[in-house]
């Protein structure tokens, strides 16, 4: 199991490869499972054929078919508990953007507004809507004067004037 035929080089390799793929080209994606996978799937080819390891002293000697189920398995697992930390890690620095010229913007209602839903008609064109939390009531009618505060998933989310 010496050279560059060997599975576990060839799987360290590939680890690489896919990494740097991943890092460099993608940014971040779930292709490093299966890097992470590739890799881990080298080390243990390497350990099984290391003269007095264990898993060589047992008489496992795999080779690639094994070494590329070793991989997908790795991968797998290494896919279930590593997708929630990396979204964590990828969504860490996302703050939603509030640059939006209709934030201050008075404007008045067209059809009722509670906190959960509404419609506004603004430029010709009908807004979803929503009373901001902080407002001290449940809803508003037709007709009250309000002010836009934030837009939140495109629904303008409103603070009646008072």
């Amino acid at each position: 199991m010496e050279g560059i035929g060997n599975p576990a080089t060839i799987f360290f390799i590939a680890g690489l490869v896919l990494l740097g793929i991943d890092v460099f080209v993608i940014g971040l994606s779930p292709l490093m499972f299966l890097a992470a996978g590739a890799l881990g799937a080298s080390a243990i080819l390497y350990l099984s054929g290391w003269q007095g390891g264990i898993l060589h002293l047992a008489g496992w000697e795999p080779g690639f078919l094994e070494g590329l189920a070793l991989c997908a398995t790795l991968s797998l697992v290494i896919a279930i508990f590593g997708r929630r930390p990396l979204q964590a890690f990828q969504n860490a620095g996302i703050k939603e953007d509030k640059s939006s010229d209709l934030i201050g913007r008075e404007l008045v209602t067209t059809q009722q507004v509670t906190k959960t839903e509404g419609f506004i008609y603004w430029s010709g064109t009908p807004w979803q809507a929503r009373l901001a939390a902080s407002a001290r009531i449940d809803h508003l009618g037709p007709g009250v004067r309000v002010k836009v505060v934030e837009i939140k998933n495109l629904a303008l989310i409103l603070s009646p004037l008072d």
